[in-house]
């Protein structure tokens, strides 16, 4: 009898430790698991990350890359300004001449979809954020008021790519 109780409490000890075991490899298992789920938690949040960082990346690329084609069209809208503000009068129903005005107003549509817009100054007060002064008159208008736009300035989305170039009342 002693020897089966001897036995049973082997048995119950082995199954104890057998228990004891497993019950620390679940634990480490537990706890392998936890850190895989952190580490993929982490790595889907970089993921994410990283997609934005590129997404805005290639937005401001994009932006450069418009600004600088725009930046080389606006001596040719300015010429096509100055051309047409040279026309005479008798020539201004003329073909070529509406065919001049509407080849500006396609340039003026490309430039309004990609956000270009044209610098208001005649009449407004200088903003050295948006005017550059060539020069200073003598005027009964006021202090630092736009007499005359010598070049017209323009902003992209708020930036501005071109100053006017103005006239300014002193």
């Amino acid at each position: 009898m002693e020897k089966e109780k001897k036995k049973k409490s082997s048995l119950k000890e082995e199954k104890k430790s057998t228990k004891n075991l497993l019950s620390e490899k679940l634990t480490e298992c537990e706890k392998q698991r936890d850190e895989y789920l952190l580490l993929s938690k982490r790595l889907k949040a970089d993921f994410i990350n990283l997609k934005k960082e590129n997404e805005e990346k290639m937005q401001k690329t994009r932006e450069f890359a418009n600004e600088m084609i725009i930046m080389q069209m606006l001596p040719v809208l300015d010429s096509m300004e100055l051309a047409l503000k040279h026309t005479p009068e008798e020539l201004k129903e003329n073909d070529w001449v509406k065919g001049i005005l509407s080849v500006k107003s396609q340039l003026d549509g490309i430039f309004k979809n990609y956000g270009v817009k044209k610098i208001v100054s005649v009449g407004e007060k200088f903003d050295p954020n948006l005017h550059e002064a060539v020069s200073q008159e003598d005027s009964d208008k006021g202090e630092d008021i736009i007499l005359e736009e010598l070049q017209a300035g323009y902003t992209l989305k708020d930036k501005v790519i071109r100053p006017a170039k103005v006239k300014v009342s002193t």
